[in-house]
């Protein structure tokens, strides 16, 4: 597997922040029908206009292991970019829109430049923007119905049991952010576990997450979170780069 392309599923699949945040506290869980839980969830979505952090990445798998520095935005609802450096170099750049995923890698001169069945392809995994968003910021990473839902409480958690195609189950902290998810397809199974959150201003955001597909593990450290900054995000394809062969 090309590194560039797991540098990018790495971006995609978590977030960990520097202590220098207050941290969350966990209050207890509310009884509460899941229709009411999940227009709380809806409620207590990250609701900034943008979101910038540097960052630190880590990846193993089963062939290989690597980290490196980097930095990725957000403006909510339209663009989740990064560029990312190892050993001081740099290395990648990646822009995701609604409609499409384009990063190119600097070392080997190529890129790709297309529509989200990189995720398919490579993780097994039918994710669109929204829901790599939701991931990036801590939030349930699907809408649910009700009708479709089986709820369980813990004095600490909303445990959500859904009949979905990919979603097995969310366990949901007392203010309605993601704590785990499993998912599972025919080949692909995943795990995501959320163990810390951070206050910056009246936003709850991840803190750490662990990820686990297959024999990929991916932690992401946030050094430092800015939000409702003005925002550049800057992409253009080198035209001498070739594009990727699948």
């Amino acid at each position: 597997m090309k590194k560039s392309i797991l540098i990018l599923l790495a971006v995609l699949w978590g977030v960990t922040s520097c202590k220098s945040y207050q941290k969350t506290t966990y209050d207890r869980t509310r009884k509460m029908r899941i229709g009411k839980l999940l227009r709380e969830v809806k409620k207590h979505r990250f609701s900034a206009k943008t979101f910038e952090s540097r960052m630190v990445i880590s990846y193993t798998d089963a062939n290989q292991s690597f980290s490196g520095n980097g930095k990725v935005r957000i403006l909510k609802d339209s663009i989740i970019w990064g560029s990312f450096n190892f050993l001081g170099i740099p290395v990648v750049k990646f822009n995701i829109t609604p409609d499409k995923i384009q990063y190119y890698n600097k070392i080997n001169q190529t890129y790709y430049d297309g529509d989200f069945q990189l995720l398919q392809k490579e993780l097994g995994l039918s994710f669109n923007f929204n829901n790599l968003q939701n991931l990036l910021t801590g939030d349930m990473i699907a809408d649910l119905e009700p009708s479709n839902t089986e709820l369980k409480t813990t004095p600490k958690s909303y445990r959500l049991i859904p009949h979905h195609a990919l979603i097995k189950n969310l366990e949901l902290s007392p203010f309605y952010k993601m704590l785990s998810g499993y998912f599972e397809t025919k080949t692909t199974t995943a795990q995501l576990k959320y163990q810390n959150y951070q206050k910056i201003g009246n936003q709850n955001l991840p803190a750490h997450i662990d990820i686990k597909s297959l024999d990929k593990q991916i932690q992401l450290n946030y050094k430092k979170i800015n939000l409702n900054k003005d925002l550049r995000f800057p992409f253009k394809i080198p035209s001498n780069y070739k594009p990727i062969k699948w």
